[in-house]
């Protein structure tokens, strides 16, 4: 039953029935696009830095929403003080302005600057096998094209979902979670009790933005050298930090992150830190001479072999578990509902003949204002053909007739990935794009199947990430009455500025990455843990399996057993309501301190910490100004990234240089080194 549905329920149009509806360009107005790009910016900065240094990220659907309306609304007070007459600040406008915004930090989240596209470099290359093919390694992929590419694989996830759009939302009327949440969300801000909340979430957010932007501020005066300031407190002693990376690092960004963020997610990537540090890498480090004989850390053949596969496979059994489960559930509902014939709105409106009033509003603008689904498949056929052109032109290793067949596939696991979203809110969009990397890579089978592969999966990644959250917009927009051609027209948008910003990102990432330690290598401020595990999949799709050390498919083969064990006790605890599934580990979040060690683990954790004491001691407070304090710790953290940057860029060096030395000769050595400097000095 549609959960709008019900003549029982206060109306929620009747409250904005004397308002004038707007137009089209009531809708999409110059302001609101100038706002989308400055949170589209922010918010893809913050999401690609969290992306490239965890490996995993949240949702700023909310805290964007809490933006986007209080920029907006403070303008539009701004102007009219200066006597300026403008037009007020509709829903409708806030729903075009957080649908281009949040299109932009999905193409961002898409890009592949912590996925593939890093993983085609030679730096993730030469991290798993010493001599990699120089054709399964790119080079020239300049800016320019980066965007072209990620515009029109953009588009071809926006155009995919138009012809699915109706029989989602109004033929089988699912939920779509996130969607009504965040209709519900802006409906009530554009009342005046939710203006109220708006405005506490508004000062609680500019307040830890202040906070976490001074405080990075002031690490930043410690850190003139390297491995120098509070990012290498050694908060566990130094053993602990020397040898597994065990320490906390004072981040604000990452715990604030982790207010928004499961607690399982937090603790699972917790566990998994001490797992691998503490306990199975330093065993594996006996085994040396005797499993594996190479020194270098670096190799498939040697006891990184052992980390990326260990975790891959868990990485890999979640989403496949996932998939299968998600599809099965897909496939009941799908089944129920066409056992009931359940397939129109014209069947939809005779099973309730009695619609309220906001839902046949709903209806007649949903329906007034659509694109025709002729006119969306057409202009999917047009960008997926113009797709597979200009990809097999960039990426010269895959053809044109390998992105033909997976444009040809995509609909249909569009349809499976949009409906999984819209019953439990959940998009497997990333285990899609790895299964096209893996089939990819064993189709082709030769030099070059590496690099083809990465392309295939980030046109799968895209265009399924894209689409999902499309269809989510448009519950959103048919909940308020927004205009379909209004929410599309902020999708090509987002689409637009997403692939202008995020090659410029990519060059500021570059520029601050250190050349001793480049984006992807464990040592770099940016490892991206999750390039490692897709550029493994292609390696693996070639028949790369025979290069792996003694006993690790003996390893992997345990770990398969332990994830699945786990994932179907958590879904028989979820159907049975057992308390347990709270506590069961989410397998990815274990899966990453694998591959790039527990450095971040300490700082989620704490954020969990904070946020379970915090509801303990006033919960409503928490639960309404909890993720608006999480996006003002990370957007201070990731603002200051900017002055950070352009410091670095005029040769601006921190003044002083804060390091840890063990007790006793260490110090007694570096007492003597400065004493003789300071005399030296004195003498000259």
């Amino acid at each position: 039953m549609d959960a709008t549905i019900g003549e029982s329920a206060p109306s929620v149009e009747r409250a904005f029935e004397g308002q004038p509806y707007p137009g089209y360009w009531g809708q999409v107005t110059l302001r609101s696009m100038l706002v989308a790009v400055v949170l589209g910016a922010m918010f893809s900065l913050m999401t690609i830095r969290i992306y490239m240094q965890v490996g995993i990220v949240g949702a700023f659907n909310m805290p964007m929403n809490i933006l986007s309306f209080v920029t907006v609304k403070s303008l539009v007070s701004l102007m009219r003080r200066c006597g300026i007459n403008v037009s007020p600040f509709t829903r409708q406008e806030n729903i075009f302005l957080q649908t281009s915004a949040i299109t932009c930090v999905n193409v961002a989240l898409s890009s592949g600057l912590a996925t593939y596209t890093i993983a085609m470099t030679s730096a993730v290359a030469k991290a798993l096998s010493p001599n990699p093919d120089e054709r399964d390694i790119l080079y020239d992929l300049t800016m320019g094209k980066y965007g072209v590419f990620l515009l029109i694989t953009g588009l071809v996830g926006i155009t995919s979902m138009l012809p699915l759009v109706k029989i989602m939302i109004v033929d089988y009327r699912l939920l779509f979670p996130t969607g009504s949440v965040v209709a519900h969300l802006i409906i009530s801000f554009h009342t005046p009790q939710g203006a109220y909340v708006a405005k506490l979430q508004s000062y609680a957010l500019r307040k830890a933005f202040i906070g976490s932007f001074m405080w990075s501020l002031f690490q930043w005066f410690y850190t003139g050298g390297s491995s120098c300031g509070f990012q290498v407190f050694p908060t566990f002693g130094l053993e602990l930090y020397k040898r597994s990376r065990f320490y906390f690092d004072f981040s604000a960004s990452l715990v604030g992150l982790a207010m928004i963020i499961p607690h399982v997610v937090n603790f699972g990537l917790l566990f998994g830190g001490i797992l691998s540090g503490a306990i199975i890498f330093p065993f594996l480090e006996t085994k040396r001479g005797q499993w594996y004989t190479t020194e270098s850390p670096s190799t498939l053949n040697g006891i990184n072999g052992y980390k990326i596969f260990i975790g891959l496979t868990m990485v890999v059994t979640e989403g496949i578990f996932n998939f299968i489960t998600l599809t099965t559930a897909m496939l009941i509902d799908f089944y129920k509902k066409r056992q009931e014939k359940d397939t129109g709105v014209t069947k939809y409106i005779l099973k309730h003949p009695s619609l309220n009033y906001d839902d046949r509003k709903r209806l007649e603008v949903f329906f007034g204002t659509r694109i025709p689904v002729l006119g969306g498949a057409v202009a999917y056929i047009v960008c997926a053909i113009i797709c597979s052109v200009i990809t097999s032109w960039i990426f010269h290793e895959i053809q044109f007739h390998h992105l033909a067949l997976l444009h040809i596939v995509l609909p249909f696991v569009t349809f499976s990935n949009t409906y999984g979203t819209g019953l439990t809110d959940w998009s497997v969009a990333p285990t899609y794009s790895k299964f096209a990397l893996f089939i990819v890579a064993a189709w082709i089978a030769k030099p070059g199947a590496v690099v083809a592969s990465l392309a295939a999966s980030g046109v799968t990644l895209i265009s399924l990430n894209i689409s999902s959250q499309a269809v989510q917009d448009f519950k959103t927009c048919y909940m308020t009455l927004t205009s379909p051609r209004a929410v599309v027209t902020g999708h090509i948008y987002g689409a637009v500025i997403g692939s202008i910003i995020n090659p410029l990102l990519l060059l500021l990432f570059e520029a601050n990455a250190k050349k001793t330690a480049p984006i992807g290598t464990k040592k770099s401020e940016y490892p991206c843990p999750s390039a490692g595990i897709y550029r493994a999949i292609g390696l693996l799709g070639m028949g790369g399996v025979k290069e792996l050390p003694k006993h690790c498919l003996t390893f992997c083969f345990i770990t398969i057993l332990i994830t699945l064990s786990l994932e179907i006790l958590r879904l028989v605890s979820q159907r049975k309501d057992w308390k347990v599934q709270f506590y069961i580990p989410c397998m990815t979040a274990f899966a990453l301190p694998f591959l790039v060690g527990p450095t971040f683990t300490v700082d989620v954790a704490l954020g969990s910490i904070l946020l379970i004491l915090w509801t303990k001691v006033n919960r409503q407070s928490a639960e309404l100004l909890s993720s608006a304090v999480a996006a003002g710790l990370v957007s201070g953290d990731g603002i200051w990234y900017l002055p950070s940057s352009l410091l670095g860029l005029f040769n601006v060096e921190p003044p002083i240089c804060m390091r840890f030395l063990s007790s006793g000769k260490q110090v007694q050595v570096a007492d003597a080194f400065l004493n003789n400097l300071g005399t030296q000095g004195m003498t000259r």
